[in-house]
């Protein structure tokens, strides 16, 4: 029984350690970003600051770049490796620290 609970224990740590991973929450700049990336990692819903915005995979010469439009602004939130990056209409270049 107690090899059991052992097990489960275990595997309830790699599933929240798994999901955390596919959903860092972002401080970037003025902005509190939650994100959460699709199983087969091709889209990200991310909630900044309240509002809601979904973002599509995109090309880039590395790393994970998620692009799309909140507001009638264009988002992009780019992650390379551990280090992420927001920005917003090609304008403003924010770097992010994960929570």
């Amino acid at each position: 029984m107690k090899k059991f609970l052992v097990c489960l224990l275990c595997v309830f740590v790699v599933v929240a350690c798994k999901r955390e991973e596919k959903t860092p929450i972002l401080h970037c700049g003025g902005y509190d970003i939650q994100t959460d990336i699709e199983e087969d990692g091709n889209s990200m819903h991310a909630n900044i600051n309240g509002d809601d915005v979904d973002l599509l995979l995109v090309p880039s010469a590395s790393g994970a770049k998620y692009a799309g439009v909140l507001n009638d602004i264009e988002v992009v939130l780019w992650q390379k490796g551990a280090e992420w990056t927001l920005m917003l209409d090609d304008e403003q270049i924010i770097d992010c620290t994960a929570k």
